[in-house]
């Protein structure tokens, strides 16, 4: 028989050489966390001033747009007092051929500038939010860094009507974390080391 002080230390030891398997294996454990990246790219400051520069612009090619429009409207009236045929009529017509060219690749080049311009933006922006994510990774030690999309599913009666059972499968397929309590986000963290950079640039 086993005295109460044997099966005591008998315990003892018994824990002792299980414990430090256990903090090992904890230690070895994968830090993870998860960051919106959507979120991050929305409400950065960067982000902010880009849209208000775009619709500082926006409203500056809309007033060139409106005045390329009314300089043709007034190319149309002058050939317009001119009998067709006439050397006046196709010096006119001329003028307003010009003109109408010269506004369809104007708009072409603005469009196509916009596009290339929103593309290296947000090529950009998001190398930022990754490189801060990982600053914040590796100052917190983590391991693994999931994005978490955070799409939204609830979707009413009339929107189910109008969408077909591929464009809903899209949806879900778009999920990258079914849930997620909150407690591994670093997304505000992200976000403000993603400002604080922007804010040291200015």
């Amino acid at each position: 028989m086993f005295s109460r002080r044997s099966l005591c230390t008998f315990a003892l030891t018994a824990v002792a050489l299980v414990l430090p398997a256990r903090l090992a294996s904890a230690q070895d454990a994968p830090k993870i966390a998860t960051v919106n990246t959507a979120k991050v790219f929305n409400e950065m400051l960067e982000t902010k001033d880009l849209k208000q520069k775009m619709d500082s612009d926006g409203a500056a090619i809309k007033a060139e747009g409106e005045r390329r429009k009314a300089d043709l409207e007034d190319a149309q009236k002058k050939r317009a007092l001119f009998n067709e045929g006439t050397a006046d009529f196709e010096k006119a017509n001329r003028e307003l051929i010009e003109k109408a060219v010269a506004m369809q690749a104007w708009q072409e080049l603005i469009k196509q500038d916009m596009l290339r311009q929103q593309k290296v933006q947000m090529r950009n922006l998001f190398i930022k939010i990754e490189e801060a994510t990982k600053e914040v990774a590796d100052a917190k030690k983590l391991d693994l860094v999931f994005v978490d999309q955070k799409i939204e599913l609830n979707l009413d009666a009339k929107t189910m009507e109008q969408i077909n059972a591929d464009q809903l499968r899209s949806l879900i397929n778009q999920r990258t974390i079914m849930y997620n309590n909150g407690r591994l986000d670093i997304t505000n963290d992200v976000l403000a080391a993603v400002d604080a950079k922007y804010k040291a640039r200015k």
